[in-house]
């Protein structure tokens, strides 16, 4: 049986580190055998992992390490070859930036059968940080495969990096729908506990507090829908730096009444549950686990329309797709879904049956394993979920085969 070694940077919640965890538990259901390297100390998800009987090992960073002590990184790259030697894993499968070239030089060194690492989002960050274009180069030079979670991100790294197509392996993200089959029995007792009568509206918005995730542009619409007094929002996601930012913008537009910042949560589908539409303002994403997340809750998604958010979202049938930093239009398709009921309850259903029929867990750990058990050089092939326009307007695809 392979044994598989993952890598990622921290356990904190975030889209790349639930989809490794979704993988793994699944894997350990089919009796593979997982180790865990991570960068940083603990994490709100080291805890699922040891709950799993999965051995997490640390890189002995902390935060803010990176950025100011980054010679510690080489500690942790010595830390990273003795797990190597030690596991001596068959597979070597990488999350999110650094960690992909340390993992990469790690695998390739100790001759490890199958070394892949992950885009999990477009190329921005090197605009952010050019210091890791060339890392980013070397972890694609050495893997032997690179997955990509949508076509937008697997045309960037052709694209952007001149990547060879035939690398790279397009795996969407996956949603356990059986965490969101609670929603509707549990929706009016999580509005009670949260003070929401049943004719008030809840519009959420599940992003980490990141510049990029356009939570101003957000603030700005909901002003425009101020008029709506019954409605309600809520932000949910860790603080990285800018919640004092939104708060005091909250209050010059006059609506930090109509706002709750919530934090870190861990009860995300009941939190859907009691919601009535969900929303992402992001300026760019690579594939968003939070739209399939409220898609699988059944609620219709007001989304940009940035890097794979048109292959989850069907553009006016599971929700609109609006563009990038225009508060105006995203706050006229949230009011047009505040104003027909009858239209946000047809679209949570049918985003709903998108997610079963395209983006299911099943779906994402056999396409994973079709990878693991292919030798280097494989042709894998490119299925995933389905292509829409993000401008039209057609009824939903067939579940593929």
């Amino acid at each position: 049986m392979d044994r598989i070694l993952f890598t990622i940077g921290s356990l904190d919640i975030g889209g790349a580190e639930k989809q490794m965890l979704l993988l793994i538990k699944q894997l350990i259901n089919r009796k593979y055998s997982v180790v865990v390297f991570v960068l940083l100390d603990n994490g709100h998800l080291k805890s699922d992992l040891v709950k799993m009987g999965v051995k997490v090992v640390s890189g002995g960073l902390k935060k803010g390490d990176m950025r100011n002590k980054p010679w510690k990184l080489i500690l942790s790259q010595f830390k990273l070859f003795r797990t190597v030697r030690g596991y001596r894993p068959t597979i070597i499968h990488s999350f999110l930036p650094v960690i992909t070239f340390m993992s990469a030089l790690a695998g390739r060194i100790c001759n490890t059968n199958l070394v892949i690492t992950s885009r999990r989002a477009m190329g921005n960050h090197q605009g952010r940080f050019p210091l890791l274009i060339p890392f980013d180069l070397t972890a694609h030079m050495l893997s032997h495969y690179i997955t990509a979670n949508s076509r937008a991100v697997q045309a960037d790294l052709v694209e952007r990096e001149h990547v060879d197509k035939s690398k790279t392996v397009l795996i969407h993200n996956g949603i356990d729908l059986d965490c969101f089959n609670k929603a509707p029995m549990v929706r009016k007792q999580w509005r009670n506990r949260m003070g929401i009568k049943d004719s008030q509206k809840v519009i959420i918005c599940l992003a980490n507090l990141i510049k990029y995730k356009g939570h101003r542009d957000f603030l700005y619409a909901i002003k425009e829908i101020n008029r709506l007094n019954n409605t309600h929002f809520w932000f949910v996601g860790e603080d990285r730096g800018i919640r004092s930012e939104l708060e005091s913008l909250a209050r010059q537009l006059d609506i930090e009444h109509r706002i709750e910042f919530l934090g870190t949560r861990l009860d995300i589908p009941e939190l859907l549950a009691a919601s009535d539409i969900s929303v992402l303002a992001s300026h760019e994403e690579g594939f968003s686990n939070v739209i399939l997340e409220s898609m699988a809750a059944g609620l219709p998604v007001v989304a940009t329309d940035v890097g794979g958010n048109g292959e989850a979202v069907v553009n006016g049938v599971t929700g609109w797709l609006v563009p990038p930093k225009n508060s105006g239009v995203l706050a006229k398709k949230i009011i047009d879904l505040l104003e027909n009921p009858d239209r946000a309850k047809k679209m949570g259903e049918q985003g709903r049956a998108r997610v079963k029929a395209h983006f299911s867990v099943e779906r994402l750990v056999n396409q994973h394993i079709a990878l693991y058990q292919s030798p280097p050089g494989a042709q894998i092939p490119q299925i995933s979920g389905a292509k829409f326009d993000s401008q039209s307007k057609r009824q939903l695809d067939r579940p593929q085969r």
